[in-house]
């Protein structure tokens, strides 16, 4: 099932609002979506597109400039969106770039007995796996001092013997 048009998702950022500038680009959002936007065009002037009501309620304009199209969405947009209002207030509204903050998640039930005990035992298996990785991670250490080896006098006379045979 695919997210509805107007989805935020998991967002922890505000959200932005008035005219925001993305690289080249300007945006006005309103009520958390993008509602107009001046861009530049290859041939040097800047193409306006205003997006306010319906999706198939678009226009997209030549601009000469970007003050000429922030200044033309803002009407066009505030004309559409507050209909009620007189256009100048409907201006200052829609271009009122104060952030929204994202609504806090709503609160949920109290674990069931299951997901506490899935929890303890998901806790105790991390614990356990994290104190193994821990001791893999050890750095290995040198033996300690070996005992040392008693040894049949017979082999050592014959190694004393080879020895004193390579010295030679």
């Amino acid at each position: 099932m695919l997210p509805s048009l107007g989805y935020q998702g998991f967002r922890t950022a505000p959200i932005p609002s008035g005219w925001v500038e993305m690289g080249e680009r300007w945006a006005l959002w309103w009520n958390g979506r993008e509602v107009a936007s001046v861009t530049p065009t290859r041939e040097g002037g800047y193409r306006l597109h205003l997006d306010a009501m319906k999706m198939w309620q678009t226009k997209s304009a030549r601009v000469a400039s970007i003050r000429q199209g922030k200044r033309f969405a803002e009407r066009w947009c505030a004309a559409r969106l507050f209909p009620d209002l007189p256009l100048r207030e409907a201006v200052v509204r829609l271009t009122d770039n104060t952030p929204i903050k994202p609504a806090r998640p709503l609160p949920g039930l109290p674990p069931t007995r299951e997901q506490q005990q899935q929890a303890q035992r998901l806790d105790e298996a991390a614990a356990a796996a994290s104190a193994r990785v821990k001791a893999a991670l050890q750095p290995i250490r040198p033996p300690t001092e070996a005992k040392p080896r008693l040894t049949d006098p017979a082999k050592v006379r014959l190694r004393e013997g080879q020895v004193g045979s390579k010295r030679r």
